[in-house]
């Protein structure tokens, strides 16, 4: 009897080792992965910084601009007579790497309001491949600060056959639409807004060595780029802290994980002490049968 009791007990102690093992082999693993989401969100840390850094070099050249316009605006504001729009060019900008949530679901619901005829430029590749409808062109997205001005090439060369128009007709307006912090930013860009000149009326007039017409293409086209860099650059630094807010979540989900499963190791060797102890004793009385 005492024999056969051993044997099951041993049973047991073999079943709860077996069971512990797993556990513990499940607790690294997961360790695993905080230590390597660990490593991610401080990257994303950095690259926030690193965007921070770009946009404020962004928005001085905007402002640079603007400024600009705004000048030339006041002083010859005769000598351009720009064609009513006709139609509509509507660029997004969505993301290009995962781990973000569902940003790209909530713009594609934004975009939603866009008229059926207008010609939709998608920005990144997740994007892309989650549009329901037809779109005119798609372009790659940036994953780091680093990629936006390359990005910004390729953007301008898909809108500039887009934005052209055809006679005689004038050409399309354009927005962007794309979410940032405090949510979705849908900015109208051409026609180009009329900025408004802060401070005192100046007393003498721009000097200009172009013809007001060709001066005022040519800012024009410095607008739309420091205004789709500057939209570019929003766009990321919004989806490197939703990757970051993601993270974390993910990061303290790991940690409830190992906590469970560091009490269910500890039941489990607490079970193998009993039955060690169970087999030792079995042991001892079979042991002492004549």
């Amino acid at each position: 009897m005492a024999d056969g009791g051993a044997r099951l007990a041993e049973h047991h102690r073999r079943t709860s080792m077996s069971k512990r093992r797993e556990l513990e082999n499940h607790i690294d693993s997961l360790a695993d992965i905080g230590e390597l989401l660990g490593a991610m969100k401080n990257l994303a840390l950095v690259e926030s910084r690193r965007i921070n850094t770009f946009i404020d070099a962004q928005r001085a050249a905007a402002d640079i601009v603007e400024h600009t316009l705004a000048d030339f605006i006041a002083d010859y504001s005769g000598h351009i007579a720009p064609a009513a729009p006709h139609g509509e060019v509507v660029c997004l900008i969505g993301s290009e790497r995962g781990f973000c949530g569902d940003l790209n679901q909530r713009l594609i619901a934004a975009a939603e309001s866009i008229r059926e005829d207008a010609q939709i430029v998608l920005v990144g590749s997740r994007l892309a491949d989650a549009w329901p409808r037809d779109f005119a062109a798609s372009i790659p997205g940036a994953g780091f600060a680093d990629e936006v001005q390359n990005v910004l090439a390729s953007l301008v060369a898909q809108l500039t056959p887009l934005l052209k128009g055809a006679r005689p007709f004038g050409p399309p307006a354009l927005s962007l639409l794309y979410l940032a912090e405090g949510g979705t930013k849908h900015h109208s860009l051409l026609p180009a807004p009329e900025p408004r000149r802060d401070g005192p009326r100046r007393t003498h007039a721009l000097q200009l060595n172009l013809s007001p017409q060709a001066f005022h293409a040519g800012l024009i086209d410095q607008f739309l780029e420091t205004a789709l860099g500057g939209a570019l650059y929003d766009a990321l630094l919004h989806e490197n802290q939703l990757r970051l807010e993601h993270m974390e979540q993910a990061g303290h989900r790991i940690d409830e994980q190992l906590e469970e499963l560091g009490r269910r190791s500890n039941r489990a060797r607490q079970e193998e002490i009993t039955e060690e102890i169970e087999i030792i004793l079995l042991s001892s009385l079979g042991s002492r049968e004549p």
